[in-house]
């Protein structure tokens, strides 16, 4: 099989041919059609995962199953499907005894068995999920990481009827969130240091959109407040300021961060009784909850995709902020 093989960090990944992996038990074997890549990829990129070289990289993959290992019951040959980050616990721990595997510190991920970087991947077969009828590979790709992450996040604020979700940035985790949120029916706005994305916002879903300014926090209460902010953005400075913005019993949920946060006035937290969350790929049904909603044409991913021999084009896109939402690999 073809693959983009990392053998070094920070160099070009190489584009050769492999054998093709074989099912062992539990695991299926799954002809990639669409793979996602985001800036964790340029992490593994970089060296600042802990990674083993060589590997394929590739956590955003869907694809059709061509072969099943001994002990499969679930998943069949032809079957239609997507591979999460972390796919099989060790089933001895005490998050996966508790029915968590998710969070087992042992976990196996593409990490241990290759990416969606290639023509064919392995996977266990407790890791695939399988893709809603209606669905696009492309679509369905960008569902297993900014999906995922951002209904995560949006899960995690436990949203009443009536309240105000603030989606702080627009881009490729932040343009979903405003979607999911929209499509739940929650008033939905967005803080943005982009004036273009204001009005872009809105063919969105969003209510309104907001210029963040030098103080987020600031321009988020002279516009009313919310009740739920999902920070999106990389910026650290921008999710510390923004809490300022939280109505009474408010939740700060942050998904994209990268550095350290520092709040300089904790009063918020003391006198509103506000909280901080983080979110991430948090559980199974927030995943299926994304795809249900993409395949019915309620969310729609914004995507650039590249044909596999433009890999290495498509990681320096995303590794100098070009990629404007997402980007994902076809393959023929």
């Amino acid at each position: 099989m073809r693959a983009a093989v990392i053998t070094e960090t920070n160099t070009p990944w190489e584009l050769r041919e492999i054998p093709d992996p074989e099912p062992g038990p539990g695991q299926v074997l799954i002809r990639m059609r669409a793979s996602g890549m985001c800036f964790s990829d340029v992490l593994v990129h970089r060296g600042q995962w802990p990674v083993r070289l060589p590997v394929v990289a590739g956590h955003e993959p869907v694809g059709e199953i061509v072969e099943v290992g001994p002990g499969v019951t679930a998943l069949r040959v032809g079957d239609r499907v997507g591979v999460s980050w972390l796919q099989h616990g060790d089933g001895r721990c005490a998050e996966c005894l508790s029915g968590r595997p998710l969070r087992c510190p042992n976990g196996q991920t593409w990490m241990n068995l290759g990416g969606g970087n290639a023509e064919l991947m392995l996977a266990w077969e407790s890791g695939c999920t399988l893709l809603p009828e209606g669905i696009s590979w492309l679509d369905g790709s960008a569902a297993f990481c900014a999906g995922f992450t951002t209904m995560s996040g949006l899960r995690s604020a436990d949203p009443k009827p009536g309240e105000r979700v603030c989606v702080l940035g627009v881009g490729g985790l932040g343009h979903m969130a405003v979607q999911f949120a929209s499509a739940l029916g929650l008033e939905t706005i967005v803080l943005t240091n982009s004036p273009d994305k204001v009005a872009y916002a809105r063919t969105l879903g969003a209510a309104d959109g907001i210029l963040a300014g030098d103080d987020p926090g600031r321009a988020l209460a002279d516009a009313g407040g919310a009740d739920i902010v999902l920070a999106t953005t990389t910026s650290a400075a921008q999710v510390s300021s923004v809490l300022s913005g939280l109505r009474y019993a408010g939740r700060l949920v942050t998904m994209g961060v990268t550095g350290p946060l520092t709040f300089g006035d904790l009063t918020t937290l003391l006198f509103k009784q506000c909280s901080i969350r983080g979110a991430t790929h948090n559980s199974r049904a927030d995943l299926v909850e994304a795809l249900d909603l993409i395949a019915a044409g309620k969310v729609t991913p914004r995507i650039e995709a590249y044909p596999f021999e433009k890999i290495n084009d498509v990681r320096e896109r995303v590794e100098q902020g070009s990629v404007r939402y997402r980007a994902a690999i076809e393959f023929d």
